[in-house]
């Protein structure tokens, strides 16, 4: 009967610690990981930096190029926050009034206009403290699955 509660014990201690999600570093993502995540979900990662040396990828998603943009980094290029981003280059101007229906209407990726009347959408999404690669993979899911609302919406 020890033996039986004994290896119950350990079983249980093994499938919960296999349960576990894989947690994100306290500090955040680095560019290679960010890249290595999406590369292994069988996406294109292209690492480069923006214009404040901080990490940025190349990617795409739906048929539709994006970047990620890296924030809150540390000196060891280690950042808290990461922001997917695309732009859509239109034949004709979205209307201001257009953009705000998406935004009153939709939530987690928000529109805005550039300079030539061209909408971009972006959506933020946190990679410390406590956070897990599973839920980076819902966050990647949101991101996808409203860019292919969005372009519908757009008639892209």
């Amino acid at each position: 009967m020890k033996t039986a509660i004994i290896a119950l014990a350990a079983a249980t201690a093994l499938l919960s610690g296999a349960a576990r999600a894989e947690e994100i570093h306290k500090d955040g993502m680095t560019g290679p990981e960010v890249a290595a995540w999406l590369q292994k979900a069988g996406y294109k990662a292209e690492l480069t930096k923006d214009s404040s040396d901080d990490p940025m990828i190349n990617s795409a998603a739906e048929g539709h190029d994006f970047k990620i943009y890296f924030y809150d980094c540390s000196e060891a290029k280690r950042c808290k926050a990461l922001q997917f981003s695309a732009g859509f280059d239109l034949k004709e101007p979205l209307k201001l009034e257009k953009a705000n229906e998406w935004n009153r209407k939709n939530r987690y990726l928000k529109v805005y206009l550039d300079d030539d009347g061209d909408p971009y959408v972006q959506y933020d999404v946190n990679v410390n403290a406590g956070r897990t690669m599973a839920g980076l993979d819902d966050d990647f899911g949101v991101w996808t699955g409203m860019i292919g609302n969005f372009t519908t919406f757009i008639d892209w």
